[in-house]
């Protein structure tokens, strides 16, 4: 059976010849990279390491990055006030930086916080969670689902398109992170998923406004 895309299902797919463990796949169509599902960690290994990740209120410089994405939500996102942060970890110091700038929002994560909330959003925002995710579409549609009317998604990860090197990307050598994303791939999901993008700083962030 041939390799089909994790996000566009096509048959399109080339693999990578990598120095690396895993085998990645590159996807022609909507140009995600991605492993093979024969290489993912078992749940308990996964959470085993998030849980190692110095994400805290004490570390300063996770709070200047957030503090950074907030200030994005303020410029591109007007109107905004109910937000759900998507895949929060089991620290959820974005959260606690949102209420405090005055914004009311909700958490969800499927480890560790795992009970979605029955409600719309006008945002819904996303930090270093799309790389781990094993099924993107189904995450699409949830968080899709989730947005009121000309809501917003934002999405933090980091783009391959921005490296010179993805063997040598440290981004690729993380083993939780199992997609990667370009504009695009960004381009892509937003014409099949009803989205526009408005705003992209064509390293890590992007925007997107249900059209």
């Amino acid at each position: 059976m041939s390799q089909r895309c994790v996000l566009c299902d096509s048959n399109e797919v080339i693999p990578l010849e990598l120095n690396n463990d895993r085998r990645f796949f590159r996807c022609h169509i909507c140009d995600l990279i991605f492993v093979q599902e024969s290489s993912y960690l078992s749940s308990a290994d996964e959470i085993a390491r998030y849980r190692l990740h110095d994400n805290s209120l004490l570390n300063q410089g996770y709070v200047n990055m957030f503090l950074e994405k907030i200030s994005l939500v303020h410029e591109y996102c007007p109107g905004v006030n109910s937000v759900l942060d998507y895949g929060c970890g089991p620290e959820p110091v974005l959260a606690e930086l949102l209420k405090r700038d005055g914004f009311e929002c909700d958490i969800y994560d499927p480890y560790f916080f795992p009970d979605l909330p029955n409600r719309s959003y006008d945002l819904v925002i996303s930090t270093e969670v799309f790389e781990h995710l094993k099924d993107i579409g189904a995450d699409l549609n949830i968080i899709r689902s989730l947005l009121s009317p000309e809501g917003y998604l934002a999405i933090m990860t980091s783009f391959h398109d921005a490296v010179n090197s993805f063997e040598g990307w440290w981004y690729s050598k993380d083993p939780t992170h199992i997609c990667f994303f370009s504009m695009r791939t960004f381009e892509w999901m937003a014409k099949e998923f009803g989205f526009k993008i408005v705003h992209n700083n064509y390293k890590n962030f992007i925007i997107l406004q249900i059209e």
